[in-house]
């Protein structure tokens, strides 16, 4: 894509924050057991920085590898709207763009892991939903209209979409239904929780439908003072077939862990917290082991560092790699 054309994309994404009234301001989820007490914004060279600014970064991928490329993923920019920044050059690709999460309504455009995106979704909680999604490549195109209800206090949610998709040569109507519901809990400082999704897309002029269901079981453990266990397994059960493809999904089975330990907020440059991160695919029969290390740096907003790990695939040996990337954690 020519340097212009590139300019004229992203300026166009960018200009979505700024249309006035058009929608509400980002929310960000709150755990009932905490308090919903906001704290101060914090400032940057004299800038205040909007709220929630720092934990924005806890999805942005900082990337130096000569296997996964060089630059950065969904890097969030200082705005009271949530809008986030992807530059990478890959080994055989750029990826580049922008992403925008308003309230419900959420925005892309660019191109994402080698596949250009240009999308709209409004998905609230309850109520109207809607979304247009234009991709190329081999990935597909829908556009979807539904409707979301909630009950029991907000834990279970259903969801009826109709919608048109295309990927390839197959164009399909289908329909999507999908209950999702989950429960937390504290036992004294461990917190537990367990979330599930159930879902069926169909497809009548092909005459195929495919049902799944996901469970996830997750477990925090203060082990000590800034010393924190996070562990969590995940199962996918299917039935059927999909006459998209990315609609169909497999079964699967993964497990995640991770220890991290923070250091005392302090002034100045020091180190911040070193985290070790565990996780098996227990169907592909592979694992990744990952030991993170990250400081604290005056005039950045997050915690940035440095990352090793190691893959490993029980049935190709010669697959087997270490890895190396920058982290950023918030602070």
């Amino acid at each position: 894509m020519a340097p212009r054309s590139l300019f004229r994309l992203l300026t166009l994404a960018l200009s979505l924050g700024a249309l006035p009234g058009a929608v509400a301001s980002a929310q960000t989820a709150t755990d009932p057991a905490q308090p919903t007490t906001p704290a101060p914004a914090p400032r940057l060279s004299g800038f205040r920085l909007p709220s929630d600014y720092l934990n924005r970064f806890g999805s942005t991928q900082f990337i130096a590898s000569t296997t996964d490329g060089f630059g950065v993923r969904y890097l969030p920019l200082p705005l009271d709207r949530d809008v986030r920044f992807t530059l990478l050059k890959a080994p055989t690709y750029w990826d580049y763009g922008l992403t925008a999460q308003f309230g419900s309504l959420s925005a892309a455009l660019g191109r994402f892991y080698n596949v250009p995106k240009a999308e709209l979704t409004s998905a609230p909680g309850s109520g109207l939903q809607w979304s247009a999604l234009v991709q190329g490549g081999a990935s597909h195109s829908h556009a979807t209209v539904g409707y979301a209800t909630q009950v029991w206090e907000g834990r279970v949610r259903f969801l009826n979409n109709v919608g048109v998709a295309q990927q390839g040569d197959v164009t399909a109507a289908y329909t999507q239904t999908e209950v999702s519901g989950g429960y937390s809990r504290a036992y004294g400082k461990v917190n537990t929780g367990l979330y599930s999704t159930a879902r069926v897309y169909a497809f009548p002029t092909q005459g195929k439908a495919q049902g799944s269901a996901d469970v996830t079981a997750v477990i925090g453990v203060p082990l000590a003072a800034g010393l924190n266990l996070d562990a969590s397994h995940f199962e996918r059960f299917v039935m059927g077939e999909s006459a998209i493809g990315d609609f169909g999904f497999g079964r699967a089975r993964s497990s995640n862990a991770s220890l991290t330990y923070r250091l005392p907020p302090a002034e100045g440059f020091g180190l911040g917290a070193v985290r070790v991160r565990a996780y098996r695919d227990w169907l592909g029969k592979s694992a990744t082991a990952d030991a993170d290390i990250a400081f604290r740096i005056d005039g950045l907003p997050a915690l940035m560092g440095g990352s090793i790990g190691y893959e490993w695939y029980e049935t190709n040996a010669a697959a087997n790699k270490w890895r190396f990337a920058l982290v950023a954690l918030p602070r």
